[in-house]
């Protein structure tokens, strides 16, 4: 799966290396119901899509330029579209608190055996994700993620969000290698596997339900076949 001429390998975080520990829709409608919301979990789901993608919209319109004030804006937004009857902004400080935590993520399974094995052959190998600086703690809480601790390209800290060409210009920088000789594997196929392929890098789709593929993998153990 990774040609001889990769020197580095970046990985996304949240849907790749980490999961929710339970379902988002979930989360959000149980942080509802403690201040006033009666949402079922499927109106959360469906507000969710709409409001996040309402979001995506503007960093769109606006370059995927981002930072950290204009993160945690777009999660406040979202919170309040969703989560309609309940105390927006007591839910968006419980939620904004919960997902830096720890106990709300868990890690890829595969993650503890392939992060070593791709350094054993020679491979550097980096985060490079959509999530704000939150993400900092939370990789030095999981001992599996260890390897990639010392190349974590965070949008809201380099300022460009995927699928920005500058974003993937950040993970070459960080990796001192041309973008050409660098694996990108993610599980969304615009942000992910369209956007670094259009910045010059490699890309495979991590799609545990979809066909395998010269671009696509299942698990994360299909890279080191």
């Amino acid at each position: 799966m990774i040609d001889p001429s990769i020197r580095a390998v970046f990985f996304d975080a949240v849907g790749t290396l980490l999961f929710p520990h339970t379902p988002v829709s979930r989360t959000y409608a149980e942080f509802a119901g403690r201040h006033g919301g009666t949402l079922k979990e499927e109106q959360v789901r469906d507000g969710f899509r709409k409001a996040f993608r309402h979001q995506e919209q503007l960093d769109h319109a606006a370059g995927w330029r981002t930072s950290e004030d204009r993160e945690r804006e777009r999660w406040q937004s979202i919170v309040r579209d969703v989560l309609i009857g309940a105390d927006g902004d007591a839910c968006f400080a419980e939620l904004w608190s919960w997902f830096a935590s720890p106990p709300a993520w868990t890690v890829h399974p595969d993650t503890r055996d392939v992060l070593p094995k791709l350094i054993e052959r020679g491979l550097v190998v980096g985060l490079g994700s959509n999530f704000d600086a939150r993400l900092l703690p939370l990789v030095h809480a999981f001992p599996e993620l260890g390897p990639v601790r010392e190349r974590c390209v965070i949008s809201s800290l380099v300022g460009w969000r995927k699928p920005s060409r500058e974003f993937f210009q950040s993970l070459a920088k960080s990796a001192k290698c041309d973008p050409i000789q660098i694996l990108y594997v993610g599980d969304d196929p615009r942000n992910d596997l369209e956007g670094a392929s259009a910045a010059g890098l490699n890309a495979i789709l991590l799609d545990p339900h979809g066909e395998p593929g010269p671009n696509r993998i299942r698990t994360l153990r299909d890279l080191l076949q």
